[in-house]
């Protein structure tokens, strides 16, 4: 038996992958509310190449559009397995990425939240152990006197959230309440990531989002995992 062999190191691989499938269902698909989705990628086979192509780099753009569609009005409690694509921004290549998330709709925010961090917490806690970092942020901030941290301020949003985390959740967290900071551009109130203590790299994101459309209206909070960045740290 050829233990080096390339089908060895990548039927690996494959295994680790399958694992944390199973496990990112068996926590959420066990919640009997929650329905699962099976995201699609449209390839347009007149493409000459991958330059003119418009591919999905995040699917809750997907999910938004597909309610909107069938049931804008109703409560969605929802999770995904699926692929996105993102251009590098350094040689410009495209890169496949895995990704596992949860969107919930029409619940009150601070509910959506509680659940939300409630699922991915679980998640990475028996995948990194304690080894992650949420970082908190308000992605509106645009000066230091509209910080939602700022004792002069109406509506403390953030902390809103801060003690809802810390009241359910037992992990390491930071604010950052940088200007410009990074975010997808629909997210509202609140939006945070987690980052590996090992690796630094960001292994989960998300936040709350408001979309309106045609007079239709959805709320929604969820949450996407970088399979592979979770792979690579667990072999």
């Amino acid at each position: 038996m050829l233990v080096n062999s390339f089908d060895t190191k990548y039927s690996k691989m494959a295994k680790k992958y399958e694992s944390l499938d199973s496990y990112f269902t068996k926590i959420v698909g066990s919640n009997k509310k929650f329905s699962r989705i099976f995201t699609s990628v449209i390839e347009n086979k007149s493409l000459k190449s991958h330059s003119d192509a418009t591919l999905r780099s995040d699917i809750t753009g997907q999910v938004i559009n597909t309610i909107l569609t069938h049931d804008s009005n109703s409560k969605h409690f929802l999770y995904y397995m699926g692929d996105v694509f993102k251009k590098d921004k350094i040689n410009n290549s495209i890169k496949q990425f895995r990704q596992h998330g949860v969107e919930i709709i029409n619940l009150p925010k601070n509910k959506s939240f509680k659940e939300v961090l409630e699922i991915l917490d679980r998640v990475l806690k028996n995948i990194l152990k304690n080894n992650y970092t949420y970082v908190f942020t308000d992605p509106k901030i645009s000066k230091k006197i509209s910080y939602l941290l700022d004792d002069r301020a109406h509506k403390n949003n953030i902390l809103k959230y801060i003690n809802i985390f810390k009241k359910n959740i037992k992990a390491p967290f930071e604010l950052n309440l940088e200007r410009d900071f990074f975010s997808q551009d629909y997210h509202q109130d609140i939006f945070f990531y987690v980052y590996s203590n090992i690796s630094k790299k960001i292994i989960a994101q998300g936040g709350g989002y408001q979309y309106k459309k045609n007079k239709k209206k959805l709320d929604g909070f969820g949450f996407s995992c970088n399979v592979d960045y979770l792979a690579e740290l667990t072999l």
